[in-house]
């Protein structure tokens, strides 16, 4: 029978436990481990990538500078060199020569446009011991004349003068250099930047800005930033220590950014190129949303597991138990109706109607058996009914009647009457025989009193004597005593099989083997007889009209035995019987 549904130990329940809370399970971690790998791995990629993005864009500037250096320099020692071309393709505030006072002699775009700039002092005062060990970058300035931020860059001259020119950050292509090396990331304008109140101006896309080597902001998109100290921003520390890399910066209302960094050649400079977090991670938002999804998925899937196991499992197994249960009622036809379901579940009702098919026909052969005994037993009874009378009884009135004549003859004729008397000695002691041979037809004497192996062959000798047949009996092992039933079961097994042999085999000789073993016992009885074919099923010996081998396949059960049958038309018979002995044997 089916366990309630409420038991653990149901198959929905074992269902729900085994296949579908695992299979949910596993779906969801895998979706869960799937975003959790997906973002790490996104950080990393930013890492590498804006820490790529600060290299590229402080080589592009330190490059930028030291080329203007160089044409500077250039410039200086040729003075043929045309100044406008120079001043078009590297300096886009212009060039102005210096005498040795410091004064402007020639500039572009013009003299007086050079004396509205705020000058720095280090121009103003060159000397040329000064000049050679100082550094050839100022520090940055809003241009005046464009508005940009922008530096001057200086050199001596063979005179004893300075050649100084102007270039702003936009020439040197800070933004674009930005730009290309984040190529996949959208990066808006500064001025379309909603203005900030934090050291991170920019709530959307990359910012660049620049700090000095005490960290304080030399060049920022938002200008009011402009002048601020960001040391303990991240990344500073360690760009001005001349570090690269990159890490990530947790503002206090929670928001997080993405921090590059990177060292910028000659000026000293420090190059921060950072993006917020989020709009970094936007698509992995957007596959993060499939963990609902896909435990909407696992849901699915396990309720089409659990339907499947209720419509070809559950249901099926129910309708067989109950098929069953009418079954084991009697109703044979009970389990010939398929329940559908799995293959397996069909396989096992299959094997239940042939184990019922099998348990019909044996039924039906143990009624045909049955009904077989009790005739024998009627014409065994019928038999010895007509014995008794035809023998015993008309021997015992024959000696009635010859006591009688004795009785006459013992006065007038002695001599007659002694002759009677031995005439009723011999009747006597045949009528003695005639009822010890009924007795041990109906109970064996020998075997209780001279023991089982004797008793065998005590009756291997009767029944040789009596049908001719050659019996030859042959004891392997340690003969012992047994159990009373199992002695008296054994011996009937045998005089059933000699019996069998005598009336239906035409054998010359038989040959029967007892074999004693620690735990079994075996009776093996073999003759040259006719042979026969011997039913696959010992329920078809009852059927084939065999019931001298079903009363010993029936006997044999009946101690936990079995019964082998080898034979074949013409090539004589052998049946072995199977005991098993208990564990202490008597």
């Amino acid at each position: 029978m089916l366990r309630p549904l409420g038991s653990l130990r149901g198959l929905r329940v074992q269902l729900l436990l085994w296949l579908v809370l695992p299979l949910t399970l596993v779906l969801v971690g895998v979706a869960i481990t799937g975003i959790s790998v997906h973002q790490n791995s996104m950080r990393r990629m930013v890492e590498e990538l804006d820490a790529r993005s600060a290299r590229l864009a402080a080589a592009h500037l330190s490059d930028g500078l030291a080329e203007r250096v160089a044409w500077l320099q250039l410039s200086a020692l040729n003075p043929a060199l045309p100044p406008e071309r120079i001043s078009q393709m590297f300096f886009d505030g212009g060039l102005a020569r210096f005498d040795g006072s410091g004064q402007v002699v020639e500039a572009l775009p013009s003299v007086e446009a050079w004396r509205d700039r705020p000058i720095p002092a280090l121009l103003l005062h060159a000397a040329p011991e000064v000049s050679t060990t100082s550094t050839p970058f100022s520090p940055l300035f809003v241009d005046p004349l464009s508005g940009r931020s922008s530096l001057f860059i200086h050199t001596t001259t063979p005179d004893e003068g300075m050649l100084a020119g102007v270039v702003s950050l936009e020439q040197l292509g800070l933004t674009e250099v930005v730009v290309q090396a984040r190529n996949p990331v959208e990066m808006k304008p500064a001025v379309e930047m909603p203005p900030a109140t934090s050291h991170n101006p920019a709530p959307s896309g990359a910012v660049a800005f620049l700090v000095d080597t005490t960290g304080w902001v030399i060049y920022h998109p938002i200008p009011a930033l402009v002048g601020q100290n960001f040391k303990a921003h991240e990344g500073v520390a360690a760009v001005i220590q001349g570090q690269a890399g990159a890490t990530y910066h947790q503002e206090p209302d929670g928001q997080e950014w993405a921090v590059g960094y990177a060292p910028v050649d000659g000026p000293g400079w420090g190059l921060i190129v950072q993006e917020p977090w989020e709009a970094l991670i936007a698509p992995s938002m957007r596959f993060s949303l499939l963990a609902p999804l896909t435990v909407v998925v696992a849901a699915l899937i396990s309720g089409l597991a659990v339907t499947f196991g209720l419509r070809y499992l559950v249901h099926p197994l129910q309708t067989l138990d109950r098929q069953a249960t009418r079954l084991a009622w009697g109703d044979f036809t009970a389990v010939s109706t398929p329940v559908g379901g799995v293959q397996e579940i069909e396989d096992l009702r299959r094997t239940l109607a042939g184990m019922a098919e099998q348990i019909r026909r044996y039924q039906a052969g143990m009624r045909d058996y049955i009904a077989g005994v009790t005739l024998a037993q009627e014409e065994e009874r019928k038999r010895l009914a007509r014995d008794l009378h035809d023998e015993t009884v008309q021997a015992l009135i024959a000696l009635g009647h010859r006591i009688e004549m004795v009785q006459k003859a013992l006065d007038k004729d002695p001599e007659k009457a002694r002759q009677r008397l031995a005439e009723l000695r011999v009747l006597a002691s045949s009528t003695q025989d005639e009822v010890r041979r009924f007795s041990r037809a109906l109970r064996p004497l020998y075997l209780e009193d001279l023991g089982f192996v004797p008793a065998l062959e005590m009756l291997a000798q009767e029944i040789e004597r009596q049908s001719g047949l050659a019996i030859s009996v042959r004891i392997e092992g340690e003969a012992r005593r047994l159990a009373p039933d199992l002695e008296l079961a054994a011996y009937r097994i045998a005089q059933e099989g000699l019996s069998n042999i005598v009336r239906h085999a035409q054998a010359q000789n038989a040959w029967l083997t007892v074999s004693f073993t620690p735990c079994e016992l075996t009776l093996r009885l073999q003759d040259d007889g006719r042979g026969f074919e011997p039913p696959a099923n010992p329920a078809e010996l009852a059927h084939t009209g065999h019931f001298g081998l079903m009363g010993l396949h029936e006997r044999a059960l009946l101690f936990g035995g079995r019964l082998e049958v080898h034979s074949q038309p013409g090539e004589g018979t052998t049946l072995e019987v199977f005991l098993p002995l208990p564990d202490t044997p008597r």
